[in-house]
C-alpha cells in the first residue's frame, strides 16, 4: 500500500515520535446490542465506544476488484491502521467494528493483512460505505 517514499516519511514520523500519521478517521468499536421491542416498534440498536484515530486511506484498485471475485465492488476504500478491528460475525450477530471517514461509515468487507514497518504491526483493511 505504501510506496518507498511513502515508507521512508512515515519511518521519520515514528523515529521523532510524530506518529499518528494519515487523515483523521472515528473507530467505532462494538460493545453489544441493546434489545428493542418489537411489540412497541423498537428496533434493536448496537452499541459502540467511539474512538478518534488516523489511518492512511485510499481508494481500491480496479485489478482488486476484478480479482476479489466479486467480494469488492467500486467505492470501497483501503485503510490502514494500527489497530486491529473485528470483522463482522454471523454466528453471534456481531456488526463488527466500524470506521467514520470523511462524514460517512463504512465496514469491513473481505480479510484482514497485516504489514509490518519499522517493529510496528499496520493492519489493512477494505471497507465498504455504509
Amino acid at each position: 500500500m505504501y510506496e518507498k517514499m511513502d515508507k521512508a516519511i512515515i519511518r521519520d514520523l515514528l523515529r521523532e515520535g510524530k506518529i499518528p500519521a494519515g487523515e483523521p478517521i472515528v473507530v467505532k468499536i462494538y460493545k453489544g446490542t441493546i434489545d428493542g421491542d418489537p411489540t412497541k416498534g423498537i428496533a434493536k440498536t448496537f452499541d459502540y465506544s467511539i474512538i478518534k484515530d488516523f489511518a492512511v486511506v485510499g481508494a481500491i484498485e480496479q485489478q482488486d476488484i476484478v480479482y476479489s471475485g466479486g467480494i469488492y465492488q467500486l467505492g470501497d476504500v483501503k485503510v490502514q491502521l494500527m489497530r486491529e478491528l473485528k470483522p463482522i460475525d454471523d454466528t453471534t450477530q456481531s456488526p463488527g467494528d466500524r470506521i467514520v471517514w470523511r462524514g460517512n461509515e463504512y465496514r469491513q468487507v473481505g480479510r484482514i493483512s497485516t504489514n509490518y514497518l519499522m517493529g510496528y504491526v499496520l493492519f489493512d483493511y477494505i471497507f465498504r460505505r455504509v
